[in-house]
């Protein structure tokens, strides 16, 4: 069995932890008695009379953690900790070996002519007590009196837990299990334990920068990386060697000619590398017939640090006379397009990792399909999405978010919807004409 030891969480300061035998056991003195009845009759009612909370591994209600990991969690949070050396227990002697790990706040309490390990003996004065009427209330008085010493004291601080590293940049793996704006988390899929969050400052120095992580990650896909410990937590990174980004201020100046290779085309666009490491998209409108492998001369636009960001258009555009150049294309007129707010069904054209394009029923024979990204969708359509169960012909209720000219494609226009809950209304014949 591996248990999971980290510091969970800030420590409460009325809680008191009690690491003890269960159920019935034989004394020093021979006699059998239930240390259930200790605790519950005893040490819960004190605790509550004293205002504070008492907690023991198997008492904590609706817990379906195991006994030593809801100990570890109650010895975590807990003020105090009191454990009991009244008879031979494994489970106890681990306890009070975590307190001690944890620097806790200790009593150590013992019946009279208990065993007490010598190392125990040397580190605290143990609280004896006998098991009768007058014992037990002398327990009390002393017991109580231990605690208000404790919480009157200054407070030491307590040790924190760092997981072993082999070295100071574990390389791993990882599998991606959530997708939130600002961070991922994942996985790690050779030591499953070991999982951590990415942030959008720990991408790759090659990598821009997204407005939100689901547009550059998705559940289940695996990303290579590092695991890091760094300021008390396992981060993950794709961060390797030094930041380049001061060399590439310096060498990429707006308006410098460079010459670039296509190192991949894939649905996101045309991406290509730089002479000196930095990496750019070709714009969309630039990018027909590019493949994989061409070189290409390219003019710097603009550098935006802050989102690992290289700009860049094909030098042969950009040198093109402006009074030779063609006349901007007018985009169509908007009377045959939706309008912002209407809805309507849609049906799906072309499925994608993060968005599909959809052909709305009311507007079949437009030339532009409507954008649905996945951060527009429901939570249900978006796991199909993710898992890949999205396929073509899937019906969808849209509401129509955004209707203008593409700043992408000149003399084109743009429609954004997003899904909305509702009764799916029957497609029309004239989308049914279309899709068939």
């Amino acid at each position: 069995m591996t248990l999971d030891l980290r510091r969970r969480g800030a420590i409460e300061e009325d809680l008191v932890f009690f690491a003890m035998p269960y159920e019935e056991k034989e004394l020093p003195n021979g006699r059998v008695e239930n240390f259930d009845d200790l605790y519950e009759g005893h040490f819960e009612f004190w605790m509550k009379s004293w205002e504070l909370r008492a907690e023991r591994a198997d008492k904590v209600p609706g817990t379906t953690e195991s006994a030593l990991d809801v100990a570890w969690s109650g010895i975590d949070r807990a003020g105090i900790v009191v454990v009991d050396l009244s008879v031979p227990s494994t489970s106890v002697a681990m306890e009070l070996a975590w307190a001690m790990c944890l620097r806790k706040r200790l009593i150590v309490i013992a019946h009279r002519g208990a065993v007490v390990p010598s190392n125990a003996l040397g580190q605290f004065r143990v609280v004896w007590y006998e098991w009768s009427v007058r014992g037990l209330a002398d327990l009390r008085t002393s017991l109580r009196a231990e605690i208000d010493a404790l919480r009157q004291q200054r407070r030491e601080p307590e040790m924190d837990l760092r997981p072993y590293m082999p070295e100071d940049r574990l390389r791993a793996t990882v599998k991606i299990e959530e997708v939130h704006e600002e961070y991922i988390r994942v996985r790690d899929l050779n030591h499953p334990r070991r999982c951590a969050e990415m942030y959008k400052s720990d991408m790759s120095y090659r990598e821009a920068i997204p407005d939100h992580m689901s547009q550059r990650f998705h559940v289940g896909r695996t990303i290579p990386g590092f695991f890091v410990y760094r300021d008390n937590a396992l981060v993950f990174t794709q961060q390797e060697g030094p930041d380049p980004w001061d060399d590439w201020e310096r060498t990429y100046l707006r308006g410098q000619t460079l010459t670039a290779r296509v190192y991949d085309v894939n649905q996101g666009g045309v991406w290509v590398e730089l002479e000196g490491g930095g990496r750019s998209r070709v714009p969309t409108h630039q990018a027909a017939g590019l493949k994989t492998g061409d070189e290409l001369s390219v003019v710097i636009k603009w550098l935006d640090r802050g989102r690992q960001k290289i700009d860049i258009s094909l030098a042969d555009e950009s040198a093109t006379v402006p009074a030779q150049a063609a006349a901007p294309v007018p985009p169509p007129a908007l009377d045959d397009y939706p309008k912002a707010g209407e809805r309507q069904g849609a049906t799906v054209i072309v499925p994608s990792d993060s968005f599909v394009l959809v052909r709305l029923d009311d507007y079949p024979e437009l030339p532009t399909l409507a954008l649905l990204h996945a951060r527009r969708m429901s939570a249900s359509l978006r796991d199909d999405l993710e898992a890949g169960r999205v396929t073509e012909g899937r019906r969808v209720l849209v509401d129509v978010e955004e209707v203008g000219p593409s700043r992408s494609r000149p003399g084109r226009i743009d429609i954004k919807v997003r899904e909305i809950e509702g009764e799916l209304p029957p497609q029309t014949e004239a989308a049914q004409d279309v899709s068939a």
